[in-house]
This record gives structure tokens, sequence and C-alpha cells, in this order.
């Protein structure tokens, strides 16, 4: 049995270590990337007891958002109704005629927090997918604040 040259040995194994460079770099600039396409969300809503007691088709309102998809005045319904020491339930938040998105909202009243995501939308909230955590502000106001992005951005 023949012993292949040293030189080609150090070849084939530097084009190994080559080859994992590139697929390491690679993947951690498509990880990289990825991270890139998401974006900080920040949205305000107020839930007064006039639209905001729990029962099913109930509303919050948004009263600032740096999402210019989602504007002040978006109305969030809730398509489930509240038990009595939590909130599991479907979102539809609704940003003028034709302009939908759909998600779900879990809310614990003891504490306060929660978490919503978004998962898809119509017309300018087409693609639309978020992940935020809820929090109470005080009064009627509450918090969401996370990550977004649109599909469409990949």
């Amino acid at each position: 049995m023949r012993r292949p040259p040293t030189r080609v040995l150090v070849v084939a194994a530097s084009l190994v270590v080559v080859a994992a460079s590139i697929l390491a770099v690679t993947a951690s600039a498509q990880s990289g990337a990825a991270n890139h396409r998401t974006r900080p969300f920040h949205l305000r809503k107020e839930c007064p007891p006039s639209t905001m007691q729990g029962q099913i088709g109930d509303y919050c309102t948004v009263t600032s958002s740096n999402v210019a998809a989602i504007p002040a005045g978006t109305k969030i319904f809730y398509a489930q109704a509240a038990g009595p020491t939590s909130l599991d339930s479907d979102v539809i938040l609704y940003a003028g005629p034709g302009n939908t998105a759909t998600g779900h909202c879990a809310l614990d009243f003891a504490t306060g927090l929660g978490r919503c995501t978004l998962s898809g939308g119509t017309r300018r909230l087409d693609g639309i997918r978020a992940r935020v955590d809820v929090s109470y502000l005080g009064g009627d106001d509450w918090a969401w604040d996370g990550r977004y992005r649109f599909s469409h951005d990949d």
C-alpha cells in the first residue's frame, strides 16, 4: 500500500479547513441577516372600561406605535372572554378598511404581564410577524414591546 505524499495531505487538510471556515462564516452571516430583518416593536394602547370589560368582542385602542402599518386609532379586538385571573385570546388588529392582523395574547392579571404574537395580516399588515411582551403601565394603559418583521422583507 502506497502512502500519499505529505504535500497532498497538507493541501487536502487545508481545503477541508477552508471549506469549514466558509460554511461557518456563511451560517453566521445568514443568522445575522435574519436578526437584522427584525425591528423593534413598541405600541401603547388604552383599554377603558367603556370598551374593555373582558367580554368577547371587546377592544383596546392603540394610542401610539412605531410600526407605520399600525397607527394610533388601530383597534385590538379580543375573540375570547377573559377568565377570572387571566386572558388567553385570539386577537384581531383593525387598522382601517382591509388592514388587519391576527394573533394571540395571553395575560396574567396578577402580574400584569403577558405575551402576544402576530402571525399574519392583510393589505398593509400582510405578512407581519411579531412577538411582544405585554406590561401594565397604569390606569387604562398597556404596553407591547418586542420585535417584528414582515415576511416580504426576507
